[in-house]
């Protein structure tokens, strides 16, 4: 998709339609408010376009779209009229949300289309900002992963170029909105291509490979190291390989490492959760739970993804990303229920259910962090079922020892448009993942509470750093999808990481 800026008026500019934007009126039925270009828009065609919305009973509603055929003066032969909501409840990503959903309902349709971005008086809104929403809108939105479908299947038709008429706007603004969304969706999108993709193809391997490349592109900024089974086993991440045990695919424990120009003596490190497919092990899952089950490395496709522009975004601080990387799979090797494995921190832990298997390989994974001297750590998993029964499948689960940083990663998902929402970690909690013969078992002794648990358990491997876990169970895969995505991975998690080292 191209972003092309013009001088032209919109009514001068050749597309297959024009859009134009409007609010919802205030009143239950009352028409709606109507943006400048709109207006402008209107005058030229002497109010066609708002005796269209009265006819038609448009009111604005975010997403709602009024589609019409444009007279013979203008030269794009449609006008599409987007709502944006209540003007009051506005927020950035209505905009980002409303492109998404004229991109989705425009395929097959249309290859252009132009506009006018609202100002910023209109949206209160920096035109960086509106431009970086309205990028990620048409880019998000138009995301399909159609690789596995017949030829005959694929749209025919795809919204290619995307034209913006200047009128009255900073071009060198518009400019870095749209190069910024462009870098933020490309590592959205390889996040929901990797957990998209078959567990048989997107193996450990397969992540390391991926990582491996990475690095490569800029061998200046960007080291990666990638230990298999023996060498993690030296290093003693037993609590990693005691769930790899079952597999035949071998494991692989993956660091990439970016080190800015100026040496800064911050290291951030983002732990992602790396289970390439979880059959639950010997507690095996039911079939309706198994189904979606490829997508259990969505937090290790987060720390890849933002890797994969980690260069174009140049951020000033040391960055780590660590991920163990295997399937969570049944064979005579299998751990059990009753087994004790012993993390790299040395602390054992008792498995009383290897369904709780993420939890195990993030043990390793976060005092690797704690070794590699980590001056804060965010973790991003598909922890627990418990935070959807909690805070249902669109928000995130955030829990962290740090005020300071749970706040900056709020704000990050909040200019995401990510939704999390902040739980607490308990001490007195702390009580129900106790073990009669361990240091800690990998599942309470209660039913209840079980994303805070989740979190304590990963809370014992972090030492006194200031750390932040995001369960984004619900999050991480749509079930059916949304205006910026399809049915399958989200990628729920990149732009709030990209957005908090920018």
């Amino acid at each position: 998709m191209n972003f092309e800026i013009s001088d032209n008026p919109l009514d001068k500019i050749s597309s297959d339609g024009l859009l134009v934007f409007a609010f919802q009126g205030e009143g239950e039925d009352s028409l709606p408010q109507t943006l400048s270009a709109f207006k402008t828009l209107d005058k030229k065609l002497s109010g066609l376009l708002s005796k269209t919305v009265k006819i038609d009973e448009f009111l604005g509603k975010r997403g709602e779209i009024l589609r019409l055929y444009s007279p013979e003066k203008i030269l794009s032969p449609r006008i599409f009229i987007l709502g944006l909501g209540k003007k009051k409840e506005f927020r950035l990503d209505d905009l980002r949300r409303s492109i998404g959903s004229f991109t989705k309902s425009s395929r097959k349709k249309i290859t252009s289309v132009a506009l006018i971005l609202p100002s910023e008086d209109e949206l209160s809104e920096k035109t960086e900002k509106i431009s970086q929403a309205v990028g990620e809108g048409f880019l998000l939105g138009g995301y399909e992963f159609s690789k596995y479908r017949s030829k005959e299947k694929k749209s025919e038709k795809k919204l290619e170029a995307i034209i913006i008429s200047s009128e009255k706007r900073n071009k060198e603004a518009l400019k870095k909105g749209f190069d910024r969304a462009e870098t933020f969706a490309q590592a959205t999108v390889l996040a929901r291509d990797l957990v998209n993709e078959q567990a048989y193809i997107a193996t450990p391997s397969y992540l390391a490979n991926l990582a491996v490349d990475i690095a490569k592109k800029d061998p200046k900024h960007i080291k990666c190291r990638v230990y298999d089974r023996e060498e993690a086993e030296k290093m003693g991440m037993n609590a990693f390989l005691g769930v790899a045990r079952g597999a035949e695919t071998p494991p692989k424990f993956i660091v990439l490492e970016y080190a800015p120009d100026k040496k800064n003596s911050e290291k951030l490190a983002i732990v992602g959760k790396g289970i390439t497919f979880d059959s639950g092990g010997i507690n095996v899952k039911t079939g309706e739970h198994m189904v979606d089950m490829k997508m259990d490395m969505s937090g290790a496709a987060v720390v890849l993804s933002v890797f994969s522009v980690i260069s174009d975004i140049k951020p000033k601080t040391s960055v780590l990303g660590i991920i163990a990387a295997t399937p969570n799979l049944i064979s005579g090797k299998s751990i059990v229920p009753g087994d004790v494995v012993k993390a790299l921190n040395e602390k054992t832990i008792e498995i009383l259910n290897t369904d709780a298997e993420g939890r195990v390989t993030m043990a390793d994974s976060l005092s690797f962090a704690v070794r590699e001297k980590a001056t804060k750590i965010i973790d991003l998993a598909t922890l627990t079922g418990a935070v959807m029964v909690a805070l249902g499948d669109n928000i995130a689960g955030l829990f962290s020892n740090n005020d300071g940083l749970s706040e900056e990663i709020k704000k990050a998902a909040e200019e995401a448009g990510e939704k999390v929402w902040e739980l607490p970690l308990e001490k007195d909690y702390k009580e129900l993942n106790k073990s009669s013969v361990a240091d800690i078992a990998n599942i309470p002794n209660t039913r209840y509470g079980g994303a805070i648990t989740g979190a304590l358990f990963l809370q014992e491997f972090i030492g006194k750093i200031p750390w932040s876990h995001l369960d984004i169970a619900g999050p991480a895969f749509s079930s059916k999808g949304s205006d910026i995505s399809e049915k399958g991975g989200t990628g729920f998690g990149v732009r709030t990481i990209l957005n908090l080292l920018t």
